[in-house]
């Protein structure tokens, strides 16, 4: 998965790439059976499947008149991989459709209809490979998976020495949470060979953070990935993002993420933001806490893609208003380590 990572210090932004891991090599099978190798994108971040990290995945085979594998689990065993009933090569080429993972409750998959209905965001990496015209072969069949999703990451921070900054809630606002998904018919070992998203949900607000028990995040200078270790939120679906405004009369639009805060005086203790000066639209009603919004697109990143990892960093050192935060984009070239 390539990632990108882009900073606000109420605010700024930029792009990288990931570390590699190793793969296991592929292994023979003699005497007529169907068996798999499988590779996944490559991750630097848990909790993203990689190769290495690949538990099993589910295999659907069709040929021109027959289903040759009907949701077959393939597992990993050791150095290889194995499923039950074994299944041998017929004598025409076969399509290998395989699923991590199988979501095919969510969408009938068959050699003729290969659409997952109502994927959603949350905590689950999809995967997906196809493998189209294969016939017998000693070598198993490779599936090279790619990532159906988007994976997101909210570091949070602060450098301040005069402020602390206390964080309640944070959410992402404005963004679709679920669709529908094709897979390509084309290898996804192939380059540009990706599944295309469609029927995108009406634009909703998904929780990052939120202590049940009333509590709050206190920032430090150490960046904070708040979408690990309590909601365990991470991955979204890919979709174009829309620039963040605000007019009186519809308030606030666009994709944003939103942190719902209080800022005090460190020497003191004392509230000073939100206060008696912050407009009605920054109040979080019925608490105590201001809203900070960030856009999440800019000119450079206005989209998410799936395969891609986006970490934000957003660094708070002072009070908010909105008209004053300026983004000032910059990007690095990402560095591929994998044909995906």
């Amino acid at each position: 998965m390539k990632k990108i990572i882009l900073t606000a210090i109420s605010g700024i932004l930029l792009l990288t790439a990931c570390s590699t891991d190793n793969e296991p090599s592929p292994s023979s099978e003699e005497g007529g059976k169907i068996s798999f190798y499988a590779m996944a994108p490559k991750s630097s971040r848990a909790p993203s499947t990689t190769t290495a990290t690949l538990k099993d995945f589910t295999v659907y085979a069709f040929t021109e008149s027959s289903v040759v594998m009907n949701g077959v689990n393939v597992s990993r065993d050791g150095g290889s991989w194995t499923y039950s009933p074994l299944v041998y090569w017929p004598a025409l080429p076969v399509d290998f459709y395989a699923l991590s993972p199988d979501v095919s409750q969510k969408g009938e998959i068959t050699a003729y209809n290969d659409v997952i209905k109502g994927l959603e965001y949350g905590s689950t990496d999809q995967l997906y490979a196809v493998s189209l015209d294969q016939v017998e072969s000693p070598s198993p069949v490779a599936l090279t998976f790619r990532h159906a999703m988007s994976r997101i990451a909210l570091m949070l921070s602060s450098t301040s020495n005069k402020y602390v900054i206390e964080v309640y809630h944070v959410s992402l606002n404005n963004i679709a949470l679920s669709g529908d998904f094709s897979l390509p018919q084309k290898n996804t070992s192939e380059n540009g060979a990706t599944g295309e998203w469609s029927n995108l949900s009406n634009p909703g607000t998904a929780l990052l953070y939120y202590d049940i028990e009333g509590g709050s995040i206190l920032l430090t200078p150490t960046p904070r990935d708040i979408t690990e270790g309590n909601l365990n939120v991470s991955f979204f679906i890919p979709h174009a993002l829309t620039p963040l405004s605000y007019s009186s009369a519809t308030g606030f639009s666009g994709s944003y993420m939103q942190i719902d805060c209080v800022v005090k005086d460190k020497a003191t203790g004392q509230k000073i933001w939100p206060n008696e000066h912050t407009p009605d639209y920054l109040l979080v009603q019925q608490t105590e806490c201001g809203r900070m919004l960030f856009p999440l697109s800019t000119k450079t990143v206005t989209e998410w893609q799936q395969g891609y990892s986006y970490i934000y960093n957003v660094v708070i050192n002072s009070t908010y208003t909105l008209d004053t935060i300026e983004f000032v984009p910059t990007v690095n070239d990402y560095v591929e380590t994998h044909p995906f």
